[in-house]
């Protein structure tokens, strides 16, 4: 039997459970950084179907073979995950099983300071000075800046088009053209 190293459950023999390099989160603060990380990871390994939701358990419950690999891989993504928490966050996470729930339980839990944290970064990026930085540390610190206020401002995907949806790009269109 052919190995299909493109699939969502094959993992690499190096993949093992301290395999992801990502900083520990430890405070609210750090959590959109470290989500990125992990997400941006996650995705290399095309593990972040298994926190996304898209690649669940159910999908595979008429392959015996098929679930118990999809038991081993989210028990490697759950470690994965716990080996990037502070062992504080990690004992609030430990018994949950599977890895969807853990990121949805670490989204609740650190999202709610969303409204606090723009506008620590609106604050943060009024106040920044170069002062004695270099230009390039100042232009460093302001961009990240920028471009974390600019990730929280992430408009909801538009899936389906109503008639004013259409309408509005009709007449967008009919502007550019004149």
């Amino acid at each position: 039997m052919a190995v299909d190293t493109s699939s969502v459950l094959y993992l690499h023999p190096n993949d093992g459970s301290y395999f992801i390099s990502v900083d520990k989160l430890t405070r609210a603060a750090d959590y959109r950084s470290w989500k990125r990380s992990m997400e941006i990871t996650l995705t290399a390994q095309k593990k972040v179907g298994f926190v996304q939701g898209i690649v669940l358990r159910s999908g595979y419950a008429n392959d015996p073979v098929k679930s118990d690999q999809w038991d081993t891989y989210n028990s490697m993504v759950i470690s994965w995950i716990h080996g990037c928490l502070s062992d504080t966050i990690k004992k609030s996470v430990l018994y949950v099983s599977t890895a969807r729930e853990v990121w949805v339980q670490l989204e609740k839990r650190f999202s709610m300071s969303n409204g606090s944290r723009k506008y620590k970064l609106n604050r943060d990026l009024y106040n920044l000075k170069q002062n004695s930085s270099s230009i390039n540390n100042y232009y460093t610190s302001m961009t990240s800046l920028w471009e974390e206020i600019d990730a929280m401002n992430v408009l909801p995907a538009v899936t389906e088009s109503s008639a004013e949806v259409r309408n509005l790009l009709n007449n967008i269109e009919i502007s550019r053209r004149a």
